[in-house]
């Protein structure tokens, strides 16, 4: 395998992207490009955190631009979407939902700085740690709504007699 293949499939790995593209795929053959463009736009921003993560880590010593990197990235993501929804190119209600979502991630960075940084104590860590994976994970579980909508409409559809 090409060397540019192997570090393609290592990058998506340590990324949400992976668990997306099936959602991106799904999407483009079904030609939802409501949904689709909102996958892409998520898994680009996903992907971008993930190409910046190490050089953040490496730059940010104090460890303090790393939390306002990510808090502007979050609210960079939220106002991206909240703008594609207002012009009806991403479905309204999967992008309310999406930014009900991320609300606490750039809430949650910024509490972290201050409570490592200004107060100096340590309450943020276990929240921190326990509910960034959540607050992504349910990200991506947003990505898959028209999918999972699709599946009950036809269930529902499929149960009901003529």
């Amino acid at each position: 395998m090409p060397d540019w293949f192997i570090s393609t499939i290592s990058l998506l790995n340590k990324s949400w992207v992976f668990f997306l593209s099936p959602a991106i795929f799904v999407f483009y053959l079904r030609k939802d490009w409501l949904a689709l463009r909102f996958t892409l736009v998520t898994a680009l921003f996903f992907l971008y955190g993930t190409l910046i993560h190490e050089s953040l880590r490496e730059l940010d010593e104090p460890y303090i631009w790393r939390y306002v990197v990510w808090a502007f990235n979050d609210l960079a993501w939220m106002a991206l979407i909240a703008y594609l929804g207002i012009k009806d190119k991403v479905y309204l209600w999967q992008s309310v939902i999406g930014q009900l979502v991320v609300i606490a991630a750039p809430l949650l960075q910024l509490f972290r700085l201050v409570d490592r940084h200004l107060w100096d104590l340590s309450y943020s860590t276990m929240m921190y740690k326990t509910l960034l994976p959540i607050i992504n994970t349910a990200t991506v579980v947003v990505c898959y709504l028209p999918l999972i909508y699709l599946f009950i409409r036809k269930r529902k559809s499929a149960i009901q007699p003529l």
